[in-house]
């Protein structure tokens, strides 16, 4: 009686659609807005954008710098003192032309690269790479996002079915009941059919119990996959995907464009060594090596520094072999992966000829079955029609029933297969 009352309770709140319903786009967008991969994807592009800023300060900005030293040299045994510049013969300490006696420095100091705009260009198109890299990233996460919860709204789905269909079907056989049972009171029907028939209905109450429990499984499943913190149990809505026309596969296949890009700026960036390097210096502030008249050692510096590559033993050759024969097997790895989409494509397209044969084959079947059980339900009437052969009749329209339920789903499961790869 406990369990009849719990199903008939839930059978009220499905039926009435007490609560809100919600679509396969609406979980879609919560599982894109609230996947961390996504968001770590979507703020490595900021921090890529920032770091081109800072490539431009480290390379090209003006660098200014204050410095300051103090070195002290002792030199014992010694006439002059314990400090100079000018030590006696026999004194004891460092050679006065390595150290000068000691250094007072305090300097503001100015740095400039100038003449590389081919570094900065070639570190520019790094951080340009790597940004359409991690967009390309990003929209097959969002593809993987989309075919991971249809997969999951779909098992959901497919509960909610079969729960609906043997939801319906026990309703339609305890109007069954009542009929047999006033056949029954006025003998036109017999005890034992009136027991048949009511133990069909209960199990069917048992398998819409465990219908539903699967669903309402499945439907915490979906809200995890989507971050979505919820345990309500809401009626999703109806879902009939479509495949998507034409033949788009631009991000599966780009990843290895920018790979090959990707190789031929590491060749860019090498090959900015051979550039002239050339910056300008300039510094001011104190500079003394005694502390004789120290007053008078403040003064500036200005200068130029110039470096050439000249020789080195061919590396710019061997890395441009390197990389081109890197490029090769990624094209390879790309035409490899290409016969596959290729195969895979044909490969769903025949499984989906296949499914709709059998969901077109099932509908039939079920028309028929429609037929067929409103004559077995006059037959069982006028006792032309065993209830023992009623059930049997019954049972097999269940079970077609089911088995159109499962095969539509995993139509749309396929479906679903081939959008991810196809477009």
């Amino acid at each position: 009686m406990i369990m009849k009352t719990f199903i008939i309770f839930y059978s009220v709140l499905l039926s009435i659609n007490l609560f809100a319903q919600n679509n396969l786009d609406y979980y879609i967008g919560k599982a894109i807005e609230n996947n961390p991969s996504l968001i770590e994807l979507i703020n490595q592009i900021q921090i890529n954008d920032l770091q081109k800023d800072l490539d431009f300060a480290q390379n090209s900005a003006l660098q200014i710098s204050l410095s300051s030293n103090y070195l002290f040299v002792p030199y014992f045994k010694n006439n002059n003192g314990i400090i100079t510049t000018n030590p006696d013969p026999n004194a004891i300490g460092y050679d006065i032309g390595i150290t000068n006696g000691g250094l007072y420095s305090t300097q503001l100091n100015i740095n400039k690269n100038i003449f590389n705009g081919a570094v900065n260009e070639a570190i520019a198109n790094q951080r340009t790479i790597q940004n359409e890299s991690i967009s390309n990233n990003i929209e097959l996460l969002k593809r993987e996002i989309t075919k991971q919860v249809t997969y999951q709204y779909l098992q959901s789905y497919l509960f909610l079915k079969l729960y609906e269909m043997t939801n319906e079907l026990t309703s339609y056989l305890k109007e069954q009941l009542i009929i047999l049972g006033e056949l029954v009171e006025s003998g036109m029907a017999k005890q034992s059919e009136y027991l048949l028939l009511s133990i069909e209905s209960e199990n069917h109450n048992i398998a819409a119990n465990e219908y539903y429990s699967q669903y309402k499984v499945n439907l915490i499943l979906l809200n995890t996959l989507c971050g979505i913190k919820d345990s309500s149990v809401i009626v999703i809505d109806t879902v009939s995907l479509q495949i998507k026309e034409g033949f788009k596969v631009s991000e599966l296949l780009k990843k290895f464009t920018l790979d090959s890009l990707a190789l031929q700026n590491q060749q860019q960036i090498f090959e900015t060594k051979y550039q002239p390097q050339v910056s300008l210096f300039f510094n001011t502030g104190l500079n003394a090596i005694e502390l004789n008249n120290i007053q008078r050692k403040f003064g500036l510096s200005a200068g130029i520094n110039f470096s050439l590559q000249i020789f080195d033993g061919n590396q710019r050759s061997i890395t441009e072999q390197q990389n081109k024969i890197a490029i090769k097997t990624v094209q390879s790895y790309k035409e490899n992966f290409s016969l596959q989409l290729f195969n895979q494509r044909n490969s769903d397209a025949a499984r989906l000829r296949t499914l709709r044969n059998i969901l077109d084959n099932l509908s039939k079947q079920i028309e028929k079955y429609n037929t067929l059980i409103k004559i077995s339900e006059r037959e069982l009437q006028q006792g032309q029609l065993s209830m023992i052969e009623y059930l049997t009749i019954l049972k097999n329209y269940i079970e077609l029933k089911k088995n159109k339920i499962n095969a539509d789903v995993n139509y749309q499961i396929e479906m679903n297969n081939y959008n991810y790869w196809n477009y």
